[in-house]
């Protein structure tokens, strides 16, 4: 049997093995560099803005019960609104 061979066969297998071993380490090294913060005292999270909405459940509750009291006059005077939806960010200064 040929020695070569084999010989040849596993040096393939080893430099392989050192070579995946080395982008590996290479690319570990590479994302944890990446995570640590620029300062670790200050610590950052991201957030969304305030949505306000309104009317509110107990504006609503409101509005329905004006209606129900006043009957057909509250459906022509002023008290009867058609209530409208607001998303206002307080980021927004609304």
């Amino acid at each position: 049997m040929n020695t070569r061979k084999p010989i040849a066969i596993v040096a393939a297998m080893l430099i392989t093995a050192a070579g995946m071993t080395g982008i590996a380490n290479y690319s570990n090294a590479a994302a944890a560099a990446a995570q640590q913060p620029g300062n670790a005292s200050v610590q950052i999270i991201p957030t969304l803005p305030t949505i306000n909405v309104s009317p509110t459940p107990e504006q609503l509750r409101e509005l329905r019960d004006q209606g129900a009291k006043g009957g057909a006059s509250a459906a022509n005077g002023n008290d009867a609104r058609m209530p409208y939806y607001s998303f206002a960010s307080d980021e927004a200064g609304a």
